[in-house]
């Protein structure tokens, strides 16, 4: 009978490996490597062997079936990878000529490339659907939430900003209040609530804020619109400051006097906060490319506070 054996080779069945001791007709003794003899049928541990080798055949050929169907699959993803950062708008830095001043202002030409980049990177990140809207007259640009931000309403939104002037670049968070009493569908209503307690976000924002030395800058409508003051970290607290040309005023203030000075003057006055970081012009073009980076790491530490403000 026609069989694979030969003595002294090793083979395996279904217990493990044996070796050949003998061969007779159909009868041939093995000894497994654990040290046991067994005398058994040559067919039938032929048909054993057979559906082993075979079995291991098949397993090579799943697992290089498994491999070329990965190869493609991570082909397609490269692929796709590739378009889409094709595809992914882009901003190549500041140029020296958006910090000079022009017949009618400031125009930051680029802008809108800006905006849409970091709207686009955002969106990416969170998977979720930023925008940007340019804003009118003024050499700065708005990201949020689509969904969030009222184009008709711009006086009174909550978005992260990029602005330009002579000087450089600042962003960060901006909240508008039109003045007059406030509503409590007003993102700066939300923004006194987040003040006004301990969370998770009022302590991510202060921690922000001290991280990247970032300003909360107060703006208002008095005689004129300027700012009325700059409110920094210091120690456990916050310094206040106003600097007039007849004076400069500071006091330290803790997270309940914050809450109680904006709140004060937000019902009276046309205001807005910045949360905000200042490149000197100097500094964002040395940047290049990268200040997107910049802009897009103090911007994802802002979110949190940004978000239970807008209550996305």
């Amino acid at each position: 009978m026609s069989h694979p054996f030969e003595v002294d080779k090793t083979y395996r069945n279904r217990t493990g490996e044996y070796v050949v001791q003998a061969i007779e007709g159909d009868s041939m003794i093995i000894r497994y490597v654990g040290g046991s003899n067994l005398t058994t049928r040559a067919s039938l541990q032929a048909r054993i062997w057979e559906n082993i080798q075979f079995e291991e055949q098949m397993a090579r050929e799943e697992e290089r079936r498994k491999l070329a169907q990965e190869a493609r699959q991570a082909a397609r993803r490269r692929a796709a990878q590739a378009k889409k950062l094709a595809a992914a708008p882009k901003f190549g830095g500041f140029e020296e000529s958006d910090f000079e001043p022009k017949k009618r202002g400031l125009a930051w030409s680029t802008r809108g490339e800006l905006g849409k980049k970091i709207a686009y990177d955002l969106t990416q990140q969170t998977e979720s659907d930023f925008g940007h809207w340019i804003v009118p007259r003024k050499s700065a640009v708005h990201v949020g939430r689509k969904g969030k931000y009222d184009r008709d309403a711009r006086d009174q939104n909550a978005a992260f900003f990029i602005a330009v002037d002579q000087h450089g670049v600042s962003f960060g968070f901006r909240l508008g209040n039109p003045g007059g009493k406030n509503k409590a569908a007003w993102p700066i209503s939300s923004f006194f609530t987040l003040l006004s307690k301990d969370s998770k976000e009022r302590r991510s924002l202060r921690a922000t804020m001290k991280k990247y030395d970032l300003s909360l800058d107060v703006y208002a409508m008095d005689v004129r619109y300027e700012q009325v003051g700059q409110i920094t970290i210091q120690d456990r607290g916050f310094l206040w400051q106003h600097e007039t040309p007849e004076q400069e005023s500071t006091q330290r203030m803790n997270w309940s006097q914050v809450s109680n000075y904006l709140q004060t003057l937000a019902p009276k006055k046309q205001s807005d906060l910045f949360v905000r970081k200042h490149l000197t012009s100097e500094q964002a073009l040395e940047a290049g490319a990268g200040i997107v980076a910049q802009l897009l790491e103090v911007v994802t530490a802002l979110l949190p506070a940004y978000d239970v403000i807008v209550k996305a």
